[in-house]
């Protein structure tokens, strides 16, 4: 189990301190693949002292599940700060505000797909959903009804994640404004 979790408040400092170990894992995941990287090479790299790492982590999985949880935290902050009302998570609004977030953390979320690892970008997708989404359903006592928001929901961050790293991969090929409509456009014909 990661330390951080419980025994350490999340302050400005150590988060800064724990993205920079996130940043550093990622650059050398883009020469290295992540079995060959090792806590010197992270430690190395983010400028940071082994006790500074193994204080936070025990393996490499619990840096990029706090890496992920940082980023989730960032994405919810300014979330709240700009969007003006919570707005349904599938309207145009709401993607384009996600996409241009989550662009800005494209490369480690590219990386991560590239290093078989995909199951943490759509755990990440899906703690989300369950977070900050599902909550909005669970006052209903129509058990039918529950279950279809829950696979809808499923089903909207895999297609985001797919939709998304898709994009990424082709050079973001489209402006982030058309790929929120392609999307918002898609929802409503289905």
């Amino acid at each position: 189990m990661r330390k951080i979790v419980g025994e350490k408040k999340k302050t400005q400092r150590n988060r800064f301190t724990r993205m920079c170990m996130g940043d550093a894992l990622v650059n050398i995941m883009q020469q290295k693949a992540y079995d060959k990287i090792s806590v010197s090479d992270i430690v190395k790299k983010a400028g940071v002292s082994r006790m500074t790492y193994y204080n936070y982590y025990g393996t490499k999985d619990e840096l990029v599940k706090d890496y992920i949880e940082e980023i989730t935290s960032l994405y919810f902050e300014e979330e709240k700060n700009n969007l003006k009302e919570k707005n349904n998570i599938m309207d145009y609004v709401h993607i384009l505000f996600l996409i241009k977030f989550f662009d800005r953390y494209g490369k480690f979320f590219v990386t991560l797909a590239d290093a078989g690892m995909y199951s943490f970008i759509i755990d990440a997708a899906n703690i989300i959903m369950e977070k900050e989404y599902k909550d909005n359903y669970s006052t209903s006592d129509d058990a039918d009804f529950l279950k279809k928001k829950t696979y809808e929901l499923y089903f909207y961050s895999g297609a985001m994640v797919n939709v998304f790293l898709h994009w990424q991969k082709n050079g973001k090929n489209i402006t982030p404004e058309e790929l929120a409509g392609i999307i918002t456009d898609y929802r409503r014909i289905s």
